[in-house]
C-alpha cells in the first residue's frame, strides 16, 4: 500500500514538471555565425533552460524553459547582457 502511494506521488510529481516547460521566442539582433553561437553558448546554460534553437536567417531564438526556474523576462535580460537587442515575439505570430 506504502509503495502504490510513494509511487502515485512520484508520478503525479512527474506530471506537473512536465506541464512547467514552456516555450518563448525572441527576435534577437544577431547577424553573423559568431552571434549565434555566443547565444547558443551562452543562454543555453542559463537556469532552467531545456531547449535552445537559433535561427540566424530569420533572426530568432527560440527557448524551452522551466517555468519553475526561470521566466521570459529574466532569458530575455540574458540575452541583453550579451550585447544584442531582444524583443519576445507574440504567441500567435509566425514567421
Amino acid at each position: 500500500m506504502i509503495i502504490a502511494l510513494v509511487a502515485t506521488t512520484l508520478t503525479a510529481s512527474a506530471g506537473d514538471k512536465k506541464k512547467a516547460v514552456k516555450t518563448v521566442t525572441f527576435d534577437v539582433s544577431m547577424h553573423c555565425e559568431n552571434c549565434q553561437k555566443k547565444i547558443e553558448g551562452t543562454i543555453g546554460w542559463e537556469k532552467g533552460v531545456k531547449d535552445l534553437k537559433t535561427n540566424l536567417k530569420e533572426k530568432t531564438v527560440t527557448i524551452s524553459y522551466d517555468a519553475n526556474k526561470t521566466t521570459p523576462e529574466k532569458l530575455q535580460k540574458s540575452i541583453q547582457k550579451l550585447g544584442y537587442q531582444a524583443q519576445q515575439k507574440p504567441l500567435n505570430e509566425k514567421k
